[in-house]
């Protein structure tokens, strides 16, 4: 029931209310996916050639949540931009007026690819209002094998590398740059972005994008650290 002042105006308790009542719906969609819900993938691999694999959900899982628990949801796709052999796109999802975006990126050659970005950036839209949250949260989960400290990242890299906006994804730039630089170098740079992040070259922000030209600029011809052209990552469609 609306509660209003003698002079017409809303009482305090009014908006109290509607903030517990999102907080509320916060901690139900926290907590709403299922563990038979939960799948896993190739995530990356070692130097040693270990697989590594990640959980992960599919989009029509988050889509159903969000069904149920915020019937009034809504979704749209405000932009695709194409980053070398990548599309990468941006989705907002509204739940009571609040507005949140992701990024996803897929192999931009057919319309598989393209929907696959269209599905992961709804699914990171959705971890800002804490769906599957904890699957992006945390890569090295109990009971999986967690990567070595010499396997990790330098501190130089950035912790989080994924592009929040399209506005902060790798430029064509940087794209074609890491590209030269690993060409040269007899690297896969998909390889050398996935060992070091975890996460494909197209997806990864500016700043990430910045330490990894470092890092392939201060590697000498025939460095093979990393994985060589040809040791492609398998991408299967989610």
């Amino acid at each position: 029931m609306k509660i209003e002042t003698s002079d017409g105006a809303s009482s305090p308790d009014e908006g109290t209310s509607a903030e517990s009542e999102f907080s509320c719906l916060l901690k139900r969609l926290s907590a709403g996916i299922r563990k038979e819900d939960v799948k896993q993938r190739e995530g990356w691999r070692d130097r040693n050639g270990q697989t590594h694999y990640v959980d992960y959900v599919e989009w029509h899982v988050v889509a159903d949540l969000l069904d149920k628990l915020a019937p009034t949801w809504s979704h749209a796709v405000r932009g695709l931009v194409r980053i070398g052999d990548y599309v990468a796109a941006t989705a907002a999802i509204t739940i009571d007026g609040v507005t949140r975006e992701g990024t996803g990126t897929g192999p931009a050659d057919s319309e598989t690819g393209i929907k696959k970005a269209e599905h992961d950036a709804l699914k990171r839209a959705a971890v800002k209002f804490g769906i599957a949250r904890d699957l992006y949260r945390d890569e090295d989960k109990p009971g999986e094998p967690s990567r070595p400290a010499e396997e990790r990242a330098p501190a130089a890299f950035p912790a989080d590398p994924m592009a929040r906006t399209a506005a902060d994804l790798i430029s064509p730039k940087q794209f074609g740059l890491i590209r030269k630089l690993a060409a040269s170098r007899k690297l896969d740079p998909e390889a050398v972005c996935r060992e070091l992040y975890r996460v494909e070259l197209s997806g990864i922000s500016r700043k990430a994008a910045s330490a990894l030209i470092d890092h392939l600029n201060a590697k000498q011809p025939g460095d093979h650290n990393h994985p060589a052209i040809g040791q492609q990552w398998e991408r299967r469609a989610r």
